[in-house]
């Protein structure tokens, strides 16, 4: 039976968290995977999709899809002041006629120019707290909606239906309020920066327009900022890795934060290089490690049909016909082609390294979110191959004689749901681990690294 979203959910928000507060975790190749057409290539863009897809839950909370479903009813009952200013004018009236201010301009000026008036004039003024919060939320909702989500929206998958249903088109509501409202055109957000006093102001407002648009920008700011807790972190997950049906991924996440967790005491975390698909990097003890996701981390996993065939001495074979294909290939299509016989990215990499920078060991995690015993299977056969293929600087890191039977510093681990008929047991430095199971497996395979960071 498998983890129920729920479970998982509770399992990772409050770790998940942690180190996104912390800026120890970069879940980009995760994001990555949710759906390439959307091209989530870092946390922000993650949060952002998040933060637009929300809904009310209950009376006491504010959702954005909820705000702009009821948007074009409440914004007819736009907060103004009056402005009062006092102008010259000649030839014209326009305002209440200020006599006393009048007569003494004409007599300092021209006691005979009968055209001279200045008038009290009242104006109504736009750009308030409250209005200049509104505006800057939906500036944010209309950047997030027409640039980030557009793909999602324009396809109308699935999982952002609440932007897409024929009733609302919340979408063109948007755009029509944002670009064509005489009030909130009114309003210029050039050079204005919006301070938590006006936020505070517009939270206090009677108008639930305004109370509720001064909550969604703060909730928003505090979001960029990586400051929220366990529930709004459930929220995300579900939003951004459940409703787009990627919990598989979820789980891959789920695996890669437990291994941290379960098997590190206080990891002094360092800081990520940008550019690499590193998930997190830390000290513990005497050693440095590095953990990757979806990725080959500082390896190769591939194999080429050509170097192959330098090895093979009698080339009628299955290997030597299927080189002769390619080359026929590409003379009839007079185009190179690729001559990858296999390769893959494992979905986790844990790289032990000493203090002298010198793989000390490499634990390579295959994760298959599945209750079927033969997919299972199948992601055993998976991890056998990274572990007897994988090379350093295009030399393989396991020798021929010593493969599966005397693994030094290669380890494997096939991450797996709970499988009620699974009778396969991992032996040495291979292992299975099920979801629900006793860390302590883990921890072997692992090493004994929280034993070591004790001493």
């Amino acid at each position: 039976m498998k983890a129920g979203v729920k479970v998982l959910l509770d399992e990772i928000a409050e770790d998940f968290t942690q180190y996104l507060k912390s800026g120890n975790l970069n879940i980009g190749s995760f994001s990555k995977k949710i759906d390439p057409n959307l091209n989530i290539d870092n946390v922000e863009k993650l949060l952002k999709i998040h933060f637009v897809l929300t809904e009310r839950r209950d009376k006491n909370e504010v959702g954005v899809i909820d705000f702009i479903d009821q948007l074009s009813e409440r914004i007819r009952r736009i907060k103004t002041t009056v402005k009062k200013r006092t102008d010259l004018f000649k030839g014209e009236i326009k305002g209440r006629i200020c006599w006393k201010d009048t007569l003494n301009y004409r007599y300092n000026q021209n006691p005979k120019d009968k055209t001279l008036f200045i008038c009290d004039r009242r104006e109504k003024n736009y750009e308030i707290s409250e209005n200049l919060v509104l505006k800057r939320l939906l500036q944010v909702i209309h950047g997030i909606v027409y640039e980030d989500l557009r793909v999602a929206i324009e396809e109308k998958y699935e999982w952002v239906k609440g932007w897409t249903i024929e009733e609302e088109k919340l979408k063109e509501t948007l755009n029509r309020i944002f670009f064509r409202n005489v009030y909130l055109r009114r309003i210029d957000l050039t050079n204005i920066k919006i301070t938590d006093r006006m936020i505070s102001r517009a939270k206090r407002s009677r108008q639930p327009l305004y109370r509720e648009a001064a909550t969604l920008l703060s909730r928003y700011r505090k979001l960029m900022n990586y400051e929220f807790d366990p529930e709004e972190a459930k929220k995300l997950l579900e939003n951004t890795f459940i409703k787009p049906e990627k919990i598989e991924v979820l789980f891959e996440l789920y695996w890669v934060i437990k291994i941290i967790k379960d098997n590190f005491e206080n990891p002094k975390f360092r800081l990520i290089v940008p550019g690499e698909n590193v998930v997190a990097e830390w000290e513990s003890g005497e050693y440095l490690y590095k953990i990757y996701h979806d990725s080959c981390g500082s390896f190769q996993f591939k194999e080429s049909i050509r170097y192959l065939d330098e090895q093979l001495e009698d080339k009628d074979n299955y290997l030597g016909r299927e080189l002769k294909v390619i080359e026929e290939l590409e003379r009839i299509a007079k185009k190179h082609l690729q001559d990858t016989l296999w390769g893959g990215r494992p979905d986790i990499i844990l790289e032990k390294y000493d203090k002298n920078g010198e793989i000390v060991s490499v634990l390579i995690g295959e994760v298959k979110y599945t209750d079927d015993k033969n997919y299972a299977i199948q992601g055993l056969k998976e991890l056998l191959e990274y572990i007897a293929l994988i090379k350093e600087s295009g030399r393989y890191r396991v020798k021929y004689e010593n493969l599966f039977e005397n693994l030094e510093k290669i380890r494997g681990c096939l991450f797996l749901d709970t499988i009620a008929e699974w009778d396969i047991e991992g032996e040495g430095n291979i292992q299975v681990v099920m979801f629900g199971e006793d860390s302590k497996k883990l921890e072997r395979i692992i090493g004994g690294v929280k034993h070591e960071s004790r001493s």
